[in-house]
Order: C-alpha cells, then structure tokens, then sequence
C-alpha cells in the first residue's frame, strides 16, 4: 500500500469518527440550520411569485406563495416520485409535522377526469391501497389536487384555507 492510499484511508476514518461524534445538540441545530435555509427558499419563491401576473389556474409559484400567506413554512421535499396514475408531476412539501402532496393538472376538466377514476375512500386505482395511508385530507381546487397527510387539525385546516382560496384571489 502507497503512503497516499494510506493517508487517504487515515483521513476517511478521521472523518467518520469526526462526524459519527457529533453531539445530538450539534445535529439538532445543524437539521434547524437546514430546514431555516429550505424555508427561506421557499420564501424567496413566494416573494417572486408576486411578479407572475395573478391566474385563476394554479402553478408552483402561486402554491408557494399561498402556503407561504397562511403563515405555513413549506420546505420542498424533492425526493418524492410522482404516482403514475395520477397523471402529472407532484409538488411536495414538508409543512411542519404535515406533508402535502400537489398536483395540478392543465385545466379542472383533466383534474376531474383523474378524481373520477380514483377509489374516493382511498384515492387510488379502485382495488390498490392507499398510498398515503389513512388520515389523509383531500383538497380539489380548479386544476389543483392536493393531498395533505400528518399534522394537527388545525395545520390541515390552515392549508385547506388558503388552498380553498384559488390560486387567482388577492
């Protein structure tokens, strides 16, 4: 073994001993750190929103930005795969201890053709589980579906409100 290969192994076990070590205090304020940033993002987002002439269809910039005005802190959840049968991209958030699941579709007639071929007790394929588990809300809003999972009562309220809005109000 070279001296570069051992010092490479010497300092990738530094690092992992370095950052295995690391106090649950030092973690919890690195997690809040990232979180603040992913906030402040999204704030930055809702802020240019404002520019986008207001439509009665919703898109990313106009979700934000409402999610944003009722006082939520959205954090972007990038990770999440959209279902193939609900037949367009997913926006997803972390609001708290709640996530939401947002698609929105062309117009409200290809939305509505989506919802009529879900299972409504699910809002799935009929004869699939749910993906989302029992305990979720349903919102439908003009060319938006939104499925919000987790939180408090009146977390999901403060999201089925500003979403129940639309996306063209002041």
């Amino acid at each position: 073994m070279t001296h570069n290969m051992r010092a490479l192994l010497f300092l990738g076990a530094a690092v992992t001993v370095l950052t295995g070590c690391e106090s649950a205090e030092a973690k919890r304020e690195r997690n809040a750190v990232a979180a603040r940033a992913r906030v402040a993002t999204e704030s930055a987002r809702a802020f240019e929103a404002v520019a986008v002439p207001l439509s009665a269809v919703w898109n990313d910039a106009q979700l934000v930005k409402r999610l944003v005005d009722a006082g939520l802190a959205p954090q972007r959840r990038d990770s999440v795969k959209a279902l193939v049968w609900m037949g367009a991209p997913v926006l997803a958030y972390r609001l708290g201890v709640s996530t939401i699941d947002v698609y929105v579709y062309r117009d409200s007639v290809a939305r509505k053709a989506v919802v009529a071929a879900l299972d409504p007790s699910t809002f799935a394929p009929r004869g699939t589980p749910s993906p989302w588990g029992v305990g979720h809300d349903l919102i439908e809003n003009n060319n938006l579906i939104a499925v919000v999972v987790g939180g408090t009562d009146r977390q999901r309220e403060r999201i089925a409100t500003a979403l129940a809005a639309g996306a063209g109000a002041p």
